[in-house]
């Protein structure tokens, strides 16, 4: 049935609740991702009891920065102990006689389409506020009910989906960190950084170079020779082995990024060349032939396998190596802090005895391949979420 649209005034009504009791210290905030986060605001010495109050079904909103954001941060609070906001947010209830779903009005919440419905009725102050009465006159689809706590379960069960993956794919990183430190860093009592070509390692153990085993950006792709589509991948999408999504583009028709170049094939390892402490980095499983990654990235490719790919990630992702990294960005001289191919290249590691590498290449290869399926599918329920949010309540 589609959706009749209704003013937002007409659903919801402000509330005013002050601290003057003092219910709570607990001061939060709203991050431009609309959830509630501890406040950053200097507290020292503040009034809280003119703080407003915000129980479990109530909404807040910062109406100050929408015209510099482009985003309005809002807010259902779902929490059983309430907590206070800034004097300057506005907080609303849904009204009792409106067929809304608080929890489906929060959804609407956070679409594309409200957000740019927002900035377009922000004033004209610097930062671009919006005031209450521009906000209640923003429509909002309503479904009947039903529908609406239908768009909410499916909502819900996918996000408890993505919640149950990403702690399986954090215990599973833990699990692989911990046996990279136990096998490779323990047994030389020390860091990863004080290695060079004259430590004394353990006997059987040898001073190596990651450029032993990869070569780095072997190859550009010909886009002439490529199919009509390309997906590409660039620095921002890639984190922590996380693919968020690839852009999709017609080379006939788009307009193909300058970085759109390198090549990648199964097993590489890319990591991005800008601000390594961004942790813009990960492993490509079987990529697509018309996939493309961003220059952005420098591509480690495996020229011999006698250590695996998921060896050599751990290693360069070490929480010492990033640190290492991110200090000698800080000192380049390009425009911004970043590394060359030959600073991957050139990281000195120990290797224990070749039964043991054996061993850990196996151990730590079965992890990451079955981190990767994970993380791929909750790249697919990250999209689902954002269909179910676009298309449900439009």
């Amino acid at each position: 049935m589609k959706s009749k649209r209704v003013a937002l005034g007409e659903l919801i009504h402000i509330v005013d609740e002050r601290n003057k009791d003092m219910l709570t210290d607990t001061v939060l905030g709203i991050s431009i991702d609309k959830e509630f986060i501890p406040s950053v605001a200097n507290i020292i010495g503040t009034d809280l009891s003119n703080y407003k109050v915000v129980h479990k079904g109530r909404f807040a909103c910062n109406p100050m920065h929408v015209g510099r954001d482009e985003r309005l941060p809002v807010c259902l609070y779902s929490n059983e102990q309430s907590a206070i906001v800034s004097p300057a947010y506005f907080l609303f209830e849904c009204n009792q006689d409106a067929d809304i779903v608080p929890e489906y009005l929060n959804l609407c919440f956070h679409t594309d389409w409200f957000d740019k419905n927002c900035w377009l009725r922000t004033d004209s102050s610097v930062r671009g506020g919006i005031s209450w009465d521009d906000l209640c006159l923003v429509d909002i689809p309503v479904p009947p009910i039903e529908e609406q706590r239908k768009i909410v379960r499916q909502y819900k069960v996918v996000t408890e989906r993505i919640s149950l993956l990403l702690s399986m794919s954090s215990n599973l990183m833990k699990q692989a960190s911990t046996y990279f430190t136990e096998i490779f860093i323990s047994p030389l009592g020390n860091s990863l950084l004080e290695l060079n070509s004259k430590s004394v390692v353990p006997e059987g153990w040898s001073i190596r170079k990651v450029g032993n085993y990869c070569e780095a950006n072997i190859e550009s792709v010909n886009l002439s020779t490529m199919h009509n589509a390309i997906q590409y991948l660039d620095t921002g999408s890639l984190t922590t082995n996380m693919v968020t999504g690839f852009q999709s583009l017609n080379i006939n028709v788009d307009e193909i990024p300058g970085r759109a170049r390198r090549k990648m094939y199964d097993g590489d390892i890319l990591y991005s060349t800008v601000r390594p402490n961004l942790k813009h980095y990960g492993i490509i499983y079987s990529p697509e032939e018309n996939m493309v990654a961003s220059t952005g990235f420098c591509i480690l490719h495996n020229k011999n396998m006698e250590i695996s790919n998921e060896l050599i990630y751990m290693l360069l992702t070490h929480e010492d190596i990033v640190k290492y990294l991110q200090g000698v960005a800080e000192n380049s001289v390009s425009t911004y802090p970043s590394i060359g191919p030959s600073d991957l290249l050139d990281i000195q590691f120990a290797l224990p005895p070749q039964h043991v590498v054996e061993k850990a290449n196996l151990y730590l290869s079965a992890i990451l391949r079955l981190n990767s399926r994970i993380c791929n599918e909750m790249s697919v329920l990250e999209k689902l979420k954002v269909a179910i949010t676009e298309k449900g309540v439009a």
